[in-house]
């Protein structure tokens, strides 16, 4: 059984929370193709974050209305996220949202790719991000304790961390979503156990000193915390 891992974003002022589901919308619809399985999610979004009817409407105007001074004024405010690991929540958050309809179009990864460079972000990062989401949507109807879903998820977080990207950000991406994305979710609960104690909490500090450059010393380093567990 995982620890409940919950969502950054519920620690900061509604402003904040705003600022941030407004990128996310604006992904929904940069595609041109804004459907029912990505208005529940934004729904399920605006719910769990206890967003007001205003804060509301400006999200929902990011759908269809957000105009390039709007997103510059919206960055802004996201720029305080620069030294915070949440930058890293909202990369998943985008590509979890790009994957409620089953696929990530090529609009919305480039999208995913600008705002991550906006936020310090490097492109090997935002693709460890994807690549993490992606896999574990891939294995949304796998039972969680099977080989299968095992060897996945030591593969994703020894990825995140060779990337320089913390675990725990990437877990805690979900939490607040319903059957939306329920399969996926499961997988990100998982690998926030992975780090449950504090077990995986230095992982990506340690990565320089035992394999620079490279996944396998990481690899091995989770490896071992998940067969403890």
């Amino acid at each position: 059984m995982t620890d409940q891992v919950t969502h950054p974003l519920l620690a900061y002022p509604e402003v904040e929370r705003v600022a941030y589901l407004s990128i996310i919308a604006e992904l929904s619809n940069v595609d041109s193709k804004f459907d029912e399985q990505e208005r529940k999610h934004l729904d399920e979004q605006l719910k769990a974050f206890e967003i007001s009817d205003e804060g509301k409407a400006k999200v929902y105007a990011a759908v269809f209305h957000f105009k390039e001074e709007h997103r510059s004024e919206v960055l802004a405010s996201l720029h305080a996220l620069d030294d915070s690991d949440l930058r890293f929540t909202l990369i998943a958050d985008l590509f979890l949202l790009a994957l409620s309809n089953g696929y990530i179009s090529v609009e919305e990864l480039e999208y995913v790719e600008v705002i991550g460079s906006e936020l310090g972000i490097t492109k090997d990062q935002v693709m460890a991000i994807k690549d993490v989401q992606f896999h574990l949507w891939q294995l949304r109807s796998t039972p969680s304790d099977s080989d299968a879903f095992k060897a996945m998820l030591k593969e994703c977080a020894s990825n995140l961390a060779a990337a320089g990207v913390p675990i725990a950000a990437i877990a805690g991406t979900g939490s607040v979503f319903g059957l939306s994305a329920a399969g996926i979710t499961s997988g990100l609960a998982a690998l926030g156990g992975l780090i449950g104690g504090g077990m995986l909490a230095g992982t990506v500090l340690v990565v320089p000193a035992i394999a620079v450059g490279s996944a396998w010393g990481v690899k091995k380093l989770v490896d071992l915390v998940i067969d403890k567990k």
